[in-house]
């Protein structure tokens, strides 16, 4: 009952408040209504009306009449008035008509009238009093009529806020009977609700819950799905660094944080030089992870490019909002952002933090210390810090900005050298007045000079620093400027870019500091990730200091582990220096590891097999020797690489194993393998070489051995005559009965006598060909 007297008591307000609107709505009609009639009225009387009456009677009309009867008389006046002008001057006065009829039609009338009214008075000067009267009866006329138009204007303006009223209160009135029926529905739905049995509610809730986790489900599906596709793209090129980007963008997206990390982690590994993404990284475990977590990939960044300066600011700017109230934990931060970064040529907002910190904890005397270690350090903006630093000097009292000691020692100074300049004036003063008397000194005028000249020994102490970074800044300053880009990309950099790099470092090598060198190593390994010559170079240096020193060491080390294991992984070149290194170091297990890294990722290499077998034969594992030498051997993908490993194979048999018998046994299963003479003719000589090494020496043995080279059914003439020739010059040598070197001299010439028939032959051949052709 209560929601019913409600419903009409509202519907009887609105209805109140609609007869007032349409009351006013018809009001205001009915005024433009009377206010046309009377334009038309005067129009009229404009154009058709040709009734004169003294210009005194139409003044005083206009001044004490009503509004718009006052209206209507001056009109009558100056219809009077244009008459007696068309009398006179037609053709102007039919322009000024025109003129007229335009004004009332134009967005601007009051503008034009003033401009009729001056032409009016142009024309009608000097003519008589009864043309002044005109002037002044046509300036009344249009100011009526603009207070008219500004009136209809008004009226026009209400009744627009009027109606926009309506229709906000008609929208008001209908979103609350929305809202009223709404309310009732639920309310039939609440009761028909517990009309209904408990089982059956329980049922359809339980469905409905059920439906809601399988959409949950399908949405999951959907989003794991797309992200194994951005996944794919990326396994199946791991160079796609534009994948990447796209993986990562939705990953960022997506409500899942152990994908991000997944994706951010792989992506990082991979390219650990680019500083924007560990700051992404960074930012999502502030939000969506732990402090924690955030802190370890902020470590994780700086350990991989530790001369981000953009990086180290974001860091320094977490930890301040982070530990607000530990100075001292904040101050150890911007140290060691320094210490790591801070001679880089573009860190000076790094120094800017650094010391906007220290003002706000306002202690000046660190400050200082942070400008003394600027100023001669060569930057980019070397030249603002000293003005800054003057600056910094001026303004703050000098008790504050050193510390006790320097500040007493420095005010010594400067009240000594007052001292000295005071005795020299008054010795002056004394040879001038021959008086002794002494004035004694303001003591304002004193603590102002002591502050001044405090400051200006502060200054120029530090002038000489300043002027020798100038000169370190001037020499760098033409390969800085040649460096277009100082960060990492996949894309390749121009020549004139890496020849820049090269002489840097070259002048550098020459003329900097141990410290400067290395920096500037790093930058460039930034900018030159992917080219394995810097690396190289880097190393190369490191390694000409012949330094016992740890720090140079372990420098080393984590040059190779990021050039081999990140940046270069599958090129052979540094990778074989790295096992180098690591064999010399005594770390033999890595090194045979990383040449079994190679191996598997370029194979049959003969450059890798060399070195992977001559590893293990210089750590005296001969077992693994020789099952390598199998291995190669068995898988050689030509007969000509077979056969050199079976040759070394032998060698290494026979020199270092000292097993002649096997070696030759190695070399025969290999020549029948091949059952080619010609081909196989190193592994035949070198089985002789190894029956000629016997001790005592068996010739016999030899002469049969080559017997049988021979005879086989591979070999052709021209081999026959290099083993028998090979057999003439062992009994020469080695030989004790002439017979048997008589019989292998002749046999030597059967065999020549045949290669020369053949060749004859060919010969022949190959005449009649060259005729014909």
């Amino acid at each position: 009952m209560s929601s019913d007297s409600e419903n009409t008591n509202h519907t009887r307000k609105s209805d109140t408040v609609y007869d007032e609107l349409e009351k006013l709505i018809s009001s205001v009609d009915a005024e433009e209504k009377e206010l046309k009639i009377k334009m038309e009225k005067i129009k009229s009387n404009g154009n058709g009306n040709e009734k004169k009456t003294k210009e005194s009677n139409g003044i005083a009309d206009l001044k004490n009449g009503n509004e718009f009867k006052n209206k209507n008389e001056l009109e009558d006046n100056s219809v009077e008035m244009k008459n007696e002008n068309e009398e006179k001057k037609s053709d102007e006065d039919d322009n000024h008509l025109e003129f007229k009829d335009s004004q009332n039609n134009s967005e601007d009338g009051k503008e034009e009238l003033e401009l009729s009214e001056m032409i009016v008075c142009d024309e009608v000067a000097g003519d008589s009093d009864e043309d002044d009267n005109k002037i002044e009866v046509e300036a009344t006329i249009a100011n009526d009529k603009d207070k008219y138009e500004k009136d209809t204007k008004k009226i026009k303006k209400d009744s627009k806020e009027k109606e926009s009223n309506k229709k906000k209160y008609d929208k008001k009135s209908d979103s609350k009977s929305k809202d009223r029926s709404r309310k009732e529905d639920s309310k039939r739905v609440d009761k028909k609700r517990s009309r209904t049995p408990s089982k059956d509610r329980s049922s359809k809730d339980s469905s409905l819950k059920k439906r809601s986790k399988i959409s949950d489900k399908e949405k999951e599906s959907k989003k794991l799905r797309e992200l194994d596709k951005f996944w794919q793209t990326v396994r199946d090129d791991p160079s796609d660094f534009i994948g990447w980007t796209y993986l990562l963008q939705y990953v960022d997206g997506a409500k899942n944080i152990e994908a991000a990390r997944e994706a951010y982690d792989a992506f990082l590994d991979l390219y650990p030089y680019c500083y924007g993404y560990w700051r992404k990284y960074a930012d999502y475990e502030r939000k969506n992870g732990t402090k924690e977590n955030c802190e370890k990939v902020f470590d994780r960044g700086l350990k991989a490019i530790p001369l981000s300066v953009d990086l180290w600011i974001h860091y320094m700017g977490y930890m301040k909002s982070a530990y607000p109230d530990d100075e001292d934990m904040i101050r150890e931060q911007f140290e060691r952002a320094v210490e790591a970064c801070g001679i880089e040529f573009r860190s000076d907002r790094l120094w800017d933090h650094y010391i906007k910190f220290e003002l706000e904890c306002k202690q000046y005397s660190r400050v200082t210390e942070i400008y003394e270690r600027l100023i001669a350090t060569p930057t980019h903006g070397f030249l603002n810090n000293f003005e800054c630093f003057k600056d910094y000097v001026k303004k703050y009292p000098k008790n504050k900005i050193l510390e006790a000691v320097k500040f007493l020692e420095l005010r010594k100074e400067v009240l000594a050298e007052i001292k000295e300049a005071d005795a020299k004036k008054a010795h002056g003063r004394k040879i001038d007045s021959g008086s002794d008397s002494d004035d004694m000194a303001d003591p304002i005028e004193q603590r102002t000079k002591e502050e001044n000249l405090m400051k200006e020994k502060m200054i120029s102490s530090r002038i000489a620093i300043h002027k020798h970074t100038a000169e370190m800044v001037a020499l760098r300053l033409p390969y800085e400027e040649m460096i277009k880009r100082p960060y990492f990309h996949v894309k390749p950099l121009e020549r004139s870019q890496i020849r820049n790099w090269k002489e840097y470092l070259e002048f550098e090598i020459g003329h900097g500091t141990y410290k400067r060198i290395v920096v500037l190593f790093e930058r460039c390994l930034i900018a030159c990730a992917l080219y394995e010559e810097f690396w190289t170079k880097y190393v190369s240096y490191l390694e000409s200091l012949e330094s016992d020193d740890q720090e140079v060491k372990d420098r080393i080390e984590d040059i190779y582990i990021r050039a081999c294991t990140v940046h270069h992984k599958n090129k052979p070149g540094i990778n074989l220096t790295w096992a180098l290194h690591l064999e010399n170091n005594g770390q033999y297990d890595k090194a045979a590891q990383i040449l079994d890294m190679l191996d598997s990722k370029t194979p049959n290499k003969k450059l890798i097999i060399q070195r992977r077998i001559n590893l293990e034969r210089r750590r005296n594992c001969n077992d693994r020797v020789c099952e390598l030498y199998e291995h190669y051997i068995s898988i050689a993908n030509s007969s000509l690489t077979s056969i050199l490993l079976t040759v070394k194979y032998a060698r290494f048999v026979w020199k270092m194993l000292h097993n002649s018998d096997r070696a030759s046994e190695i070399l025969l299963a290999e020549v029948e393998k091949i059952n080619n003479v010609q081909k196989s003719s190193r592994l035949l000589l070198q089985l002789i070489e190894i029956k000629m090494s016997d001790n005592p020496m068996n010739i016999s043995a030899v002469v049969k051995l080559i017997d049988s080279i021979l005879v086989m059914k591979s070999i052709d003439v021209e081999q026959q005559v290099i083993f028998a020739q090979r057999k003439v010059e062992f009994l020469e040598e080695f030989g004790k009965d002439i017979l048997l070197i008589n019989k292998a001299t002749s046999e030597l010439k059967r065999y020549m006598k045949t290669y020369n028939e053949s060749e004859k032959k060919t010969e022949l051949i190959d005449t009649p060909c060259s005729a014909k052709t």
